[in-house]
């Protein structure tokens, strides 16, 4: 494949140049993108590992991963409710910590994820029966929280997935104890208590699925907009959103609908960051070569869609190895296969998704 560019390089030139030399399937490279061109850029998207607790402290090959590639270290579950509360009264801290120290000796930046979300709390905070006693109680705790790492973690994940799976079917919020006791406030309490704790942080509203074709898909986009115009109405500071990005290979990116969701975003002065790129690879051949492809192509459409439209302020990954990953909970294969969702393999050896990814950072 050749590509030729004439005049100052920018995304959106860049881009469209790939996508017309890409033509037909069998032109891809391992992520779609000539080396020649990418490594031209100047600056660098930052990278991020979410860090799974287990696996930091029982694995050496993980933590080398960690140290070699990571520029930004999120806490993967250390920092959610479940993990910090186990009652009431006091908090635990300890596995937060020791992710936070390594990100620290090793020269790494942290994220902070999540304050609030619908899912992963304690037994005894879904017991919670009146809406003064969860306020109260969503404020201490981010108030805590945020105030314990103030100037050591620079961006939180506030809210996550308060949109409803299905808004056409569902209404836009998502059910779960802080809808049900506060309402849609509740999102709007939590980005306070945040700003009011450390007002010098990046404070993020963090969702899935907004990525795709279909009606589904632009009532997320919309109802993602809707509240952050909301907040923003209100004098309540809302600086980025989150694309989790857990994409699936046999769906299709809506590379428009998702490059006009980026301009509006950009338009209203707020960030736009990748939190969770993975690629569930359950209906794909299983083949590995063939699946690491087609996952590499899966991710350069949705990369190629954002750079397209705008900055990304930063591309992070939901773990770094095949080894640990949701996904082979969650979405097994039939076959039996080992699913293939994250950049290196299980032996911690980079595959095309991982080149993908480092020829998109190289747009800076």
């Amino acid at each position: 494949m050749s590509t030729h560019i004439t005049g100052r390089l920018t995304r959106r030139s860049f881009v469209n140049s790939v996508g017309t030399a890409l033509g037909g399937a069998g032109a891809l490279l391992a992520g779609g993108l000539p080396i020649s061109i990418a490594n031209s850029a100047v600056t660098k998207t930052p990278f991020g590992i979410a860090v799974e607790l287990e696996p930091f402290r029982n694995d050496p090959e993980y933590r080398k991963a960690l140290t070699k590639y990571a520029d930004i270290l999120v806490p993967m579950n250390a920092l959610k409710w479940a993990s910090l509360r186990h009652n009431r009264h006091e908090f635990d801290f300890n596995g937060a910590d020791e992710i936070i120290e390594f990100a620290k000796l090793h020269g790494k930046s942290v994220r902070g994820h999540a304050l609030l979300w619908y899912a992963y709390n304690p037994k005894w905070v879904e017991a919670i029966s009146s809406a003064k006693q969860a306020e109260k109680l969503l404020v201490e705790h981010i108030e805590q929280v945020v105030d314990r790492y103030r100037g050591v973690i620079p961006s939180w994940d506030v809210v996550n997935e308060v949109v409803a799976h299905d808004p056409l079917s569902q209404g836009n919020w998502r059910k779960g104890i802080w809808l049900d006791l506060l309402g849609r406030k509740h999102v709007e309490i939590a980005f306070k208590a945040a700003a009011r704790t450390d007002p010098n942080a990046q404070l993020v509203i963090n969702d899935y699925d907004l990525a795709n074709f279909g009606r589904r898909f632009d009532a997320r986009r919309d109802a993602i907009l809707a509240i952050v115009r909301n907040l923003q109405d209100q004098n309540i500071p809302v600086h980025g959103v989150g694309l989790q990005a857990h994409l699936y290979a046999e769906r299709e990116t809506d590379a428009d609908g998702l490059a006009l969701f980026v301009k509006k975003l950009t338009s209203l002065g707020v960030k736009l960051l990748v939190t969770e790129l993975d690629v569930i690879d359950w209906r794909l051949a299983r083949d590995p070569k063939r699946r690491d492809l087609a996952v590499a192509r899966t991710a350069s459409e949705f990369l190629a869609a954002l750079y397209s439209a705008g900055d990304v302020e930063s591309i992070t990954c939901w773990g770094i190895t095949d080894k640990y990953s949701w996904i082979t909970d969650v979405f097994k294969r039939k076959d039996g296969a080992p699913n293939r969702p994250l950049p290196l393999d299980r032996n911690y050896q980079p595959k095309p998704l991982f080149h993908t990814i480092e020829k998109y950072r190289n747009l800076g």
